[in-house]
């Protein structure tokens, strides 16, 4: 190992979003040394809109950020709205239901993630972390079996290492490091499936007091995510099987277009509404092959949380809490 010219730190977090700025808060607030490692410059954009109470009222209370979530003039969502199974309208359940968060914490918010990434990552600044943006990890500095720190890449393309009792890769599924623990990432035989999203201006409502719900619609083809970001932004999301790939490739603004008439709920909903076609929310975007898991976790001196570790299907919004849980 070549430490020449190398600072130190007690722990190295790779990725700034949720799972990344919730262990660094955590960790910074326990009083250690921590540097986040951010390749994007926040705001950036991110999927995984919809959270869990857990989230919000456990794991951002934990860390601190839960007041500023409060703040920040999200959309509340009481519970979920499915069309789904053999009863062919909607029900709802809502979180209020279970007696563990009954009362003021039965709610959780559908965010846009690069306001609420934002948020956990200047709160992991106020509790002490330090972040770099704009800084690709490329590689692990190794002392035998064990990882010892990272190298990376600012901004102006100069390359850096820093030393670390322990290194958390937090990267995300396009993680460049993941591999470096061991293992190998074994993806879902049954969840093999491809999502095509975009954004709409001016789609329904669900009947208060569950307008802020996420509205899940299965149909022949799959499944609708349809999640109210604003009172007139909404997020919407079609998840096909693998076989239907390759209606996808082709023109995703007629794939779209043709899923959406195939789901006649949906259809109702975007009725009259516009297709976002103008900044970070103008482009239709495609995830496949999302449900997955590392066979192995960890190394001497590096472990994986979050999205560089594993992602399940997310029909039940588990991503952002399984990763800032992890």
């Amino acid at each position: 190992m070549n430490a020449e010219n190398a600072r130190e730190v007690d722990v190295v977090v790779v990725g700034g979003g949720p799972g990344g700025s919730t262990l660094a808060s955590l960790v910074a607030m326990q009083g250690h040394r921590v540097l986040i490692l951010e390749k994007e410059k926040f705001p950036r954009y991110q999927i995984g809109e919809s959270l869990l109470p857990s989230t919000v009222h456990g794991v951002c209370r934990l860390t601190g950020a839960a007041d500023d979530l409060a703040q920040a003039g999200f959309t509340r969502k009481r519970g979920g709205t499915l069309r789904w199974g053999a009863n062919p309208e909607p029900w709802t359940f809502s979180f209020s239901v279970s007696p563990n968060i009954a009362g003021p914490t039965s709610f959780a918010y559908q965010v846009e993630r690069m306001k609420f990434d934002q948020i956990l990552l200047e709160n992991a600044r106020r509790k002490g972390a330090e972040v770099l943006e704009q800084c690709t990890v490329t590689d692990v500095i190794r002392d035998g079996d064990r990882v010892r720190g990272a190298r990376y890449t600012d901004a102006a393309g100069q390359t850096h290492q820093v030393l670390a009792k322990y290194v958390v890769d937090a990267s995300g599924h396009r993680s460049r490091i993941y591999k470096l623990v061991g293992g190998t990432r074994e993806y879902s035989k049954f969840f093999r499936s491809l999502a095509l999203f975009g954004y709409f201006e001016g789609g329904k409502r669900l009947p208060e007091p569950n307008s802020g719900n996420i509205l899940s619609a299965a149909f022949d083809s799959g499944w609708f995510w349809y999640i109210p970001l604003s009172p007139t932004l909404t997020s919407v999301g079609a998840v096909v099987r693998q076989e239907l790939a390759s209606r996808i490739q082709g023109d995703p603004e007629q794939a779209l277009d043709e899923l959406i008439q195939e789901c006649p709920l949906i259809k109702d909903y975007l009725a009259g509404a516009e297709r976002v076609r103008s900044g970070e929310y103008g482009q239709l975007r495609v995830r496949k092959d999302y449900s997955y898991h590392n066979t192995k976790f960890w190394r001497p001196g590096m472990v994986l949380i979050g999205d560089a570790a594993c992602f399940v299907d997310p029909v039940f919004s588990s991503g952002v809490h399984l990763a800032t849980y992890s």
